[in-house]
């Protein structure tokens, strides 16, 4: 498995970072690479809630699902996702001040023969790091209202 953690400090307080993450239909609007997520799970969030999801890495389109498989809110969560490209995505939320230090530590597989291969895969992995980088840039824009 591959792994990024990566953080980023957000000026604001840590319930609106964690409400932010958690509206899971703008989670296209901040990562990269999300192009739809759908058939979101009713109700309120919490260990269990799910959505559905199409991802564009590289120029090559996967499906699949993500689950929350664990909650503390609003410090960690945890979500696994399965189909297209497995992955455990931890974020864990720390107060700062007045704001919030988010970090997301993520374990993912490459997908497929072709991308598998070892120097596929280190390109594979430099743009994803690079893609976690922006996404959290994304959020800290968005979190900040810039």
């Amino acid at each position: 498995m591959a792994h990024i953690k990566q953080d980023v400090f957000i000026n604001v307080p840590l319930q609106q970072v964690f409400d932010l993450i958690y509206d899971f239909e703008s989670i296209p609007q901040w990562m990269v690479g999300m192009e739809k997520v759908h058939n979101i799970s009713a109700g309120e969030r919490g260990e269990g809630s799910s959505f559905e999801w199409t991802y564009n890495m590289m120029g090559l389109k996967f499906t699949g699902s993500s689950k929350i498989v664990s909650l503390d809110p609003p410090r960690k969560a945890v979500i696994e996702a399965t189909g297209g490209i497995d992955s455990t995505w931890t974020w864990t939320y720390a107060a700062e001040g007045e704001g919030t230090r988010l970090t997301c530590d993520l374990e993912y597989t490459v997908p497929g023969s072709g991308l598998g291969k070892i120097a596929d895969r280190l390109v594979v992995e430099r743009s994803n790091a690079k893609n976690l980088e922006q996404s959290l840039a994304n959020i800290k824009a968005l979190a900040e209202g810039r």
